[in-house]
């Protein structure tokens, strides 16, 4: 055979890509909350009135009107959130939160402080399992595009993150709540599920440090200026208008009574700042699949929204508690982007072909909302 007649002449190689595959484009998509206070107020006002005139029984039927309301107004890439839970699911959780407090208020006016302990200390270790409830509870009854949302993780992992380990980091003067604080958050982003993709999360521990560092530096020096201020009221205390030997009550009150103040609101700023860098580490942290969020709540919005809805709904006797909802909701979502990578309708493709429903009639009666928020 001649060199011009080998048969691989005519065959032609593929053709090899020129560089790794190209990733999806990434697409950000704003939360937008629609909700008006003039609609809602009138939500809140029947649900108030109809609460107290059932003597709290309402108040089931009350929030899911409430969370439907809040849920269908806030929209992800143009749809909405869904709330799907049934109010006699609530009510029951309630009538069991319920009967456990009249029984405490029971014993302890009583005096039976032999049951009331134990009995209280019975209740400590169910607030794990409480935890896990409340958290399976609202991811089966949330959905977004139709499709829910399912929290998978264990009893077991309840009572490791939210009692085992805050009992340690409690034995180590509270050095280890940020590594406390992290494995709760890793424990409830792994347990969710939404459609056929589950939920990551992945933080570094020494973020979680420096605002637990930042907040502990605060209160000492709040601690520090409290206690000169205290000292300061004892000494002015001792000292008569008249010149005599018989203590300044009232000095000595007038001087108190700005520490203690000084001291609530250094712990009230301390406890927001904490939080809210803690729920953009979260949010931050988390993945589903290979879509991701964006948190960048702000410390000083916070504090402020926080003490002015405070004086709005105090001066109004409460009246204006659906305006700083709706106006708080406003901001949460300003705030918050989901950033898909790639088609976002994949995610409908995939639960399609992943769905599985084994054992729902089990989970459908066991589901109690307690009403245990994080």
């Amino acid at each position: 055979m001649s060199q011009n007649d080998s048969p691989y002449l005519d065959s032609v190689p593929p053709e090899l890509p020129a560089g790794p595959p190209e990733m999806p484009q990434e697409q950000r998509h704003a939360t937008v909350f629609t909700g008006k206070t003039s609609e809602f107020f009138g939500i809140w006002i029947i649900n108030v009135v109809l609460s107290i005139l059932t003597l709290g029984i309402y108040s089931a039927w009350a929030k899911v009107r409430t969370e439907r309301y809040f849920y269908s107004n806030t929209k992800i890439a143009g749809s909405p959130f869904e709330y799907l839970a049934d109010p006699v699911r609530i009510l029951k959780g309630r009538l069991i939160a319920y009967v456990l407090v009249i029984t405490l208020s029971i014993l302890a006016h009583l005096q039976l402080f032999f049951l009331l302990v134990p009995f209280y200390l019975l209740i400590l270790l169910t607030v794990p399992w409480m935890i896990y409830l409340g958290l399976r509870f609202r991811a089966r009854y949330s959905a977004w595009r139709g499709l829910k949302f399912r929290f998978v993780d264990g009893i077991y992992e309840a009572y490791v993150n939210f009692m085992f380990k805050p009992i340690l980091g409690f034995f180590t003067g509270n050095l280890l709540w940020p590594w406390v604080r992290l494995s709760q958050h890793e424990y409830m982003g792994n347990g969710h599920r939404f459609g056929g993709k589950r939920f990551s999360f992945q933080a570094d521990l020494g973020r979680y440090y420096l605002p637990f560092l930042i907040s502990m530096g605060i209160g000492a020096a709040a601690l520090i200026i409290y206690m000169v201020l205290i000292f300061a009221s004892i000494g002015i205390g001792g000292m008569s208008p008249e010149g005599g030997d018989k203590p300044s009550t009232d000095a000595m009150i007038w001087v108190m009574l700005p520490a203690i103040i000084f001291l609530y609101v250094a712990m009230f700023v301390i406890s927001i700042y904490i939080h809210t860098k803690y729920m953009n580490f979260f949010w931050n942290g988390l993945r589903l699949g290979t879509h991701r969020f964006e948190s960048s709540l702000r410390t000083r919005d916070m504090l402020w929204l926080y003490f002015s809805n405070g004086i709005a709904i105090l001066l109004s006797l409460g009246l204006a508690a659906p305006w700083a909802m709706i106006r708080m909701a406003n901001y949460r979502a300003a705030h918050f982007t989901f950033i898909s990578a790639g088609n976002i309708d994949e995610l409908s493709a995939e639960f399609e072909s992943g769905r599985d429903s084994t054992g729902s009639e089990m989970l459908d009666a066991l589901d109690l909302d307690m009403g245990i928020g994080l």
